[in-house]
């Protein structure tokens, strides 16, 4: 029977030795010097280990970073990793645990402990594998019988009235995104995958109630009479009662439970000037209220009897000036942040686009990012013109010129952002300028990723950026700034693991002139870079704030 194969990485030869002699009897053992030499056999042939046993503290890449690297690659998913080390300080263990260790081991060595530890850990984790991949082809049965659920749903939708059977699918898609970046946005809403799963799938059902309306209103090609609108208002709770009406047994399924509350208040609105309860705030629960914005936005962008289809642009702009009424504001910065990619995904559901591939958001210039928050709407309509103005050729983000030509005098920017690459002239001097071009466009596609589309990043000169808010809650520009910096962090260059790359950045929060933010910002930086890998931020009072004294 052929052995399982173990990889030992540990910089000292003779740590190395003390182990292949305890387990070569029983195990396949190849070893490793640096956590570099780690990271390219796993690269090539992760799945002939069952076992990693890795040190701590080595040069060049030290353990944390190689299991860092190994979950982001979910290498992990096919051995366990056993940490080892002479250090067992309870914060160096559970940082271990943290990162995904499935064992600790200290040093020195006990011959029986180790062979017994590590037998354990190979079974416990194949066992695990085990009940996760029964689990996971359960979960997989019941996504079918979702889907199959919801495609029946849209198909009775169709047929029932004007609206495209789509319209359920398309719910569907957008309230799974809003969720999912709702999760990432706060943790006001403690949301776990099934949660998310559970109420996308209950969206199905928001319209159920539409079947007690007779075709003459469903289907009026007109704008509906007043007596009309009053029948078409009973629809969400008409729906929530077919559902209450279930046995008592299905009833209490959280599948009803959820499409009842969405049914009867996916009308509400966050003022409370919505029906069929007029509740407000978080009144209405959050199911509820994302499916709203889901259904508002695909009924804006989609042709229905009585009316022509908006576009994408259009209907972002009609939700978020409050032509729709009033929505959660953090489920409008979700909107927000997804709206590129919903607006990709949307496509792919389209009759026009069912066949075609749409090409992935971030392999284009978002010529939209031509234009701030209100003032610069119409830029965009000269979008060749203005790539060789305003885009920079590298990173393909905006360039200090359009800083200086859309931004020197604004005086109703939100916050600001300063942000440095932490040792570059290193990486240049190390890795030669090539690489350093690849660190640069990938933290600033790694900065992109993590604002919105109504926010500005701007390579502002070698390797410092800046970014420019409108209208963002202080608590979630203090996590965007949290979140770029630890993004950063992590990033991982192909083909060079052992690059670890890191930002100061220092942040301005409050409305100013674009140079007083900027001075603010930019002196938080220097507050960050002593330290490196930090973010600084400064929350500017109007009544005492003066540039003068910062």
């Amino acid at each position: 029977m052929e052995k399982q194969k173990i990889l030992i990485v540990d910089d000292s030869e003779m740590n190395r030795a003390l182990l292949v002699d305890i387990l070569e009897e029983q195990y396949d053992v190849v070893e490793a010097d640096n956590g570099v030499e780690a990271i390219t056999l796993l690269s090539k042939q992760r799945t002939d280990f069952s076992l990693l046993l890795l040190d701590i503290m080595m040069p060049q890449m030290n353990g944390f970073e190689v299991l860092a690297c190994i979950n982001k690659y979910h290498w992990n998913d096919t051995f366990a990793v056993i940490m080892i080390s002479a250090d067992d300080s309870p914060a160096n263990i559970k940082r271990a645990y943290d990162l995904g260790a499935f064992d600790y081991i200290s040093r020195p060595f006990d011959p029986t402990i180790v062979q017994r530890r590590i037998s354990n850990t190979m079974f416990l984790y194949a066992r695990q594998q085990h009940l996760e991949k029964i689990i996971a082809e359960q979960f997989h049965e019941q996504e079918k019988n979702n889907k199959l659920m919801i495609s029946i749903l849209s198909h009775i939708v169709e047929f029932r009235n004007g609206e495209s059977g789509l319209h359920i699918l398309h719910v569907n898609t957008i309230t799974k995104f809003l969720l999912k970046q709702l999760v990432q946005l706060t943790d006001q809403y403690p949301l776990s995958k099934a949660d998310i799963s559970l109420i996308s799938t209950a969206s199905a059902l928001h319209d159920i109630g539409k079947i007690s309306i007779s075709d003459a209103i469903l289907n009026k090609p007109g704008r509906l009479t007043a007596e009309e609108f009053e029948v078409m208002k009973t629809h969400p709770a008409v729906g929530a009662h077919m559902l209450l009406d279930l046995p008592i047994e299905q009833q209490e399924a959280p599948l009803v439970k959820v499409a009842s509350e969405i049914c009867r208040w996916h009308h509400e609105r966050y003022d409370g000037n919505g029906y069929p309860d007029g509740l407000k705030g978080e009144e209405i629960p959050i199911a509820a209220q994302v499916v709203a914005l889901a259904d508002v936005y695909d009924a804006l962008t989609s042709e229905r009897c009585y009316k022509k289809a908006y576009s994408h642009e259009e209907a972002l702009k009609m939700i978020l000036e409050g032509q729709c009424g009033a929505f959660n504001p953090t489920l409008l910065l979700c909107l927000q942040e997804i709206a590129d990619t919903l607006e990709s995904e949307l496509m792919d559901h389209s009759p026009e686009q069912e066949t075609k591939n749409i090409q992935d958001i971030r392999n284009k210039i978002d010529y939209d990012r031509l234009f701030s928050y209100e003032k610069y709407t119409f830029l965009s309509r000269k979008q060749r013109h203005l790539q060789l103005l305003y885009i920079d050729s590298l990173t393909s983000v905006y360039n200090r010129r359009y800083y200086d030509e859309h931004f020197q005098s604004t005086d109703d920017i939100q916050a600001m952002v300063v942000i440095d690459v932490d040792n570059f002239k290193h990486i240049n001097d190390n890795y030669g300028h090539d690489v350093g071009d690849i660190v640069l466009q990938s933290i600033a596609q790694t900065v992109l990723s993590c604002v919105r589309k109504t926010d500005a990043v701007i390579r502002y000169g070698g390797d410092e950026f800046v970014i420019i808010f409108f209208s963002i809650p202080s608590d979630i520009f203090e996590k965007k700034m949290e979140r770029i910096r630890h993004s950063v962090d992590i990033l991982i260059i192909d083909g060079r693991p052992e690059i670890h790359m890191s930002v100061s950045i220092g942040g301005a929060y409050g409305r100013g002139t674009s140079k007083e933010l900027f001075k603010v910002a930019d002196n938080m930086m220097y507050q960050s870079k002593n330290k490196k890998n930090k973010v600084s931020i400064c929350f500017l009072n109007d009544k005492e704030y003066s540039a003068d004294n910062i």
